[in-house]
């Protein structure tokens, strides 16, 4: 180092600072970049609230659309509330809730290998019916009667060990319970 001139410097002074300089710069536009990004971020959490708006008033759009086919069924009118749903499925083909009411008409009837089914498209087509954190999750119910079809199922199995709708109804089940425990198809 010079004392006699402290504003001279030697070559690796002036590279060293020209590095620093360079390495402030870089800095500066990460920061400045990083803050752009953030900006979509906070309106992609307004991107979520609107989802939840969404889905809140496709609920209660679905709750109108259903509505006869859930008086009927209470009323345990279940060919009438099966007919009512053809109805609403024929003017709403693409609705999930379709497949949830029509397995629970099924299960209801009786019908367990069509009701497996069912759940099975109903979770296939929607698989927020099944996961613990949407606001649309149904698995609660949809596990109640997977359980009870399960013990039908396993004594019909005795009875009738080589019935082709039993053997469906049994993969149906499985496949029903698998993605129940989270497992993918």
């Amino acid at each position: 180092m010079n004392l006699a001139h402290p504003l001279a410097s030697d070559p690796l002074d002036l590279l060293t600072k020209a590095a620093l300089a360079g390495l402030t710069v870089v800095m500066l536009f990460m920061l400045v970049q990083q803050r752009l990004t953030a900006s979509p971020n906070a309106a992609e959490s307004g991107g979520v609230a609107g989802e939840l708006r969404r889905i809140e008033l496709r609920l209660a759009q679905d709750r109108v659309l259903y509505q006869e086919v859930a008086a009927l069924a209470e009323q345990r009118q279940y060919d009438a509330a099966m007919e009512k749903l053809k109805d609403v499925q024929n003017v709403h083909p693409d609705n999930p809730r379709s497949f949830l009411w029509q397995a629970q008409l099924q299960y209801d009837n009786g019908d367990l290998a069509d009701a497996l089914a069912s759940y099975r498209q109903a979770i296939d087509h929607e698989p927020g019916y099944i996961d613990r954190k949407s606001p649309i999750f149904v698995g609660k119910a949809i596990k109640k009667n997977v359980l009870e079809a399960k013990d039908k199922l396993q004594r019909e199995v005795t009875l009738k060990p080589n019935d082709p709708d039993i053997k469906r109804a049994l993969n149906e089940l499985l496949y029903v319970q698998r993605r129940l425990a989270g497992g993918c198809e």
